[in-house]
């Protein structure tokens, strides 16, 4: 893959690794040209995932606004650190920052976030508060989703074990992707598992961080549009909790212990991401119920039409 040194990343569809110093990102970026003051919309994706969900929504965003997608240090098609650090959430906003600088892309940005990208993206905003306006939050986690729904990784590892997540889950056969799409999903990524791990230690402490900002409270993003869209994602968890109990995986009380934080996942989750529409006095909230859990996959088209919506409903005075 060759590296990319001084290229105008204002115009033009284009992609490649772009140094942030101590080793090298992935990136891809189109749209149209982009003039001063334009907003660059920026997309951070979930827990130890790369770009290679996302070309449908970079393909429809593309349409009229500037976008860019990264992997992340360590996942899809970006280079390891020399020496792994924790992957903290404001370490990793902080690294967004830097590779922005580097491909000498200046504020303003519309993030669009996804699953814990939604806590990633918010501890970019707390760095960089008057660099972001708007916010398109797609069935995020944040600072109090491990408090109130506590089903973590490791044990929707286990329930998920020799099961195919994608077929069980509908997204196999439920998606909205082109064929180009797939394969590009599929030829995406590489071995990110020891970065998955990284990024997964320091979840519970990166979403702590996040709340020592009290966002909500102050409202962080005054008049700035925020969309916060939620998928259907008691749908995939209880079938993947079916297809573990028919195969045996997990102990029973694993098992039970999974049953009983679904039994009031919904309702939790509703609350949570509602609570989401206080970061700003101009928010709005969709039920995407066509969607799982990655509503990009799903609903691309209406990601983009929340992002056109953010970029029209700018305040006046910006």
């Amino acid at each position: 893959m060759a590296d990319v040194a001084e290229v105008d990343w204002q115009s033009g569809d284009k992609s490649g690794l772009v140094s942030i110093g101590t080793h090298k990102l992935f990136v891809k970026i189109a749209g149209p040209t982009r003039k001063p003051g334009d907003p660059l919309v920026l997309v951070v994706t979930g827990l130890g995932s790369s770009i290679s969900s996302w070309p449908s929504v970079v393909r429809g965003c593309s349409r009229f606004a500037r976008i860019l997608v990264y992997d992340r240090t360590g996942l899809g098609k970006s280079e390891k650190a020399p020496s792994p650090s924790p992957r903290t959430g404001e370490a990793i906003a902080q690294e967004l920052s830097t590779l922005l600088k580097a491909m000498k892309l200046e504020p303003p940005y519309v993030l669009v976030t996804q699953s814990y990208g939604g806590v990633l993206g918010r501890l970019f905003l707390a760095q960089r508060p008057k660099d972001v306006v708007g916010l398109c939050l797609l069935d995020t986690n944040q600072e109090r989703t491990y408090i109130e729904r506590p089903i973590d990784d490791t044990l929707l590892g286990v329930m998920l074990n020799g099961i195919d997540y994608y077929e069980v889950s509908g997204m196999r056969k439920n998606h909205k992707l082109s064929d180009e799409d797939v394969a590009a999903m599929a030829d995406g990524d590489g071995d990110d598992t020891e970065y998955v791990a990284l990024e997964t230690k320091d979840y519970a402490s990166s979403a702590d961080a996040l709340a020592a900002y009290k966002q909500f409270d102050n409202r962080v993003l005054g008049d700035y549009p925020v969309s916060v869209v939620r998928g259907d994602t008691i749908r995939e968890l209880n079938a993947i909790l079916k297809a573990a109990t028919e195969k045996g995986n997990g102990t029973e009380e694993q098992r039970a212990q999974v049953a009983r934080v679904l039994k009031t996942f919904d309702s939790r989750e509703e609350k949570l991401q509602r609570e989401q529409l206080r970061l700003s006095s101009q928010s709005r909230y969709f039920y995407a119920g066509n969607s799982g859990h990655n509503v990009q996959v799903y609903q691309p088209n209406l990601v983009a039409d929340e992002v056109r919506w953010i970029l029209d409903t700018q305040p006046k005075s910006s």
